[in-house]
């Protein structure tokens, strides 16, 4: 186990079950590497939403505002106000989903950008600044294919001179529908039609891509762009995985070990009957920490240099796994069991194995699962 990820697991409190160790400067060499790929003068715009992704908004700030971020985008006004906590003024915050009726004093009390959606959004926003005196931030999210947020391309056209004329519009962005498959044919139509429509505004500053779109090309980067995955180490496709630096290790303690005979079971509905005689042990996560059911039978940890296998079905609060291989001297109760192990059982291996996307496991982690970190700003 590597040193610094021992030294995060020996400041754990005796009572945590269950932690995530964040590696922060792996963090750090993510931003650079991504830093370092991108055309001169384009910015990079963090995504740190839903708790940034589930590895913790608050530090993942401020180790990239040590890093020279400024530019931050969050999901809900909730969340940028957490994170404007930590931020001085000269960072901005970006509210995806933007704002509605009296949220628009939340929002200019805590300097925090709405991203405008629509018509009904920029008059909100446009009324406001009215009524206060002051010409207000805004980013204007235009659709061009995907049909989830933004305006249209007609409403737009309409709206754009009394927005450009009432707010200061720091650029407009669109976001892209299919850039996980990097020759889909929507990838270069919403790229014509986001050329198309900022050329009729005027060729404002602009933001296409997120994580999938920076891989996409120079074409698609524009002067800001949006990463969060990929800062957080998570591959894009099969083909980018170890591209970027993991930055995730999850551990969980022992709390039992059990002898089995063969013909014994183990967990609810006996789904696992040992052949032989056996040594399981428990460890104390399960679905209620984010480590979901479907992974029941084929996910793994690794304790004493070995690989063990999960065993019957993951609980509410406990997972068990066959430790008939492992050392008797470290199966002690309180262990740490490894349940990834880099670079070769990562966050997204075990997305692999769900079917699912890594991203979506980081944000299930609960609040029993204690985030411990390295490298904090």
């Amino acid at each position: 186990m590597d040193d610094r990820i021992q030294k995060a697991l020996d400041r754990v409190e005796p009572q945590v079950l269950a932690v995530a160790v964040v590696d922060l400067e792996h963090l750090a060499a993510n931003y650079a590497k991504i830093h370092g790929r991108l055309r001169e003068n384009t910015r990079i715009a963090a995504v740190v939403k839903a708790d940034s992704y589930g590895f913790g908004a608050v530090p993942i700030v401020r180790r990239l505002y040590a890093e020279g971020c400024r530019l931050f985008f969050v999901a809900t006004i909730n969340e940028g106000i957490e994170i404007r906590r930590v931020l001085r003024p000269e960072a901005k915050i970006f509210v995806l989903s933007g704002l509605l009726e009296h949220t628009e004093d939340i929002l200019v009390e805590h300097c925090l950008t709405p991203v405008l959606n629509g018509p009904r959004q920029a008059e909100l926003w446009i009324n406001h600044g009215g009524r206060i005196g002051k010409k207000l931030d805004a980013v204007v999210h235009v659709d061009t294919g995907m049909f989830r947020n933004g305006f249209s391309e007609s409403e737009v056209l309409v709206y754009w001179e009394k927005i450009s004329s009432n707010l200061k519009t720091n650029f407009v962005m669109s976001h892209l529908a299919c850039a996980d498959v990097q020759n889909h044919e929507m990838n270069d139509r919403q790229l014509v039609k986001f050329r198309n429509i900022l050329k009729m505004l005027g060729n404002p500053p602009a933001s296409l891509s997120a994580t999938y779109g920076f891989f996409l090309g120079e074409d698609y980067h524009f002067d800001i762009i949006r990463p969060g995955k990929t800062l957080y180490g998570i591959a894009i496709r099969d083909d980018k995985i170890g591209d970027m630096e993991n930055v995730i290790e999850v551990f969980a303690r022992i709390v039992q070990v059990n002898s089995l005979s063969a013909g014994d079971s183990v967990g609810y509905g006996a789904t696992f009957v040992a052949k032989k005689n056996m040594r399981t042990a428990t460890v104390g996560v399960g679905y209620a920490d984010g480590f979901m059911r479907k992974f029941s039978g084929f996910g793994h940890g690794f304790l004493g240099g070995k690989k063990i296998p999960m065993v019957g079905r993951i609980s509410m609060d406990y997972t068990v796994l066959d430790a008939t291989e492992v050392d008797e001297r470290h199966l002690e109760i309180g262990a740490w069991v490894a349940l990834t192990r880099s670079p070769d059982y990562t966050l997204e291996r075990w997305a692999l194995e769900l079917g699912t996307l890594p991203y979506e496991v980081a944000c299930r982690f609960g609040r029993r699962v204690e985030r411990v970190y390295i490298g904090e700003a």
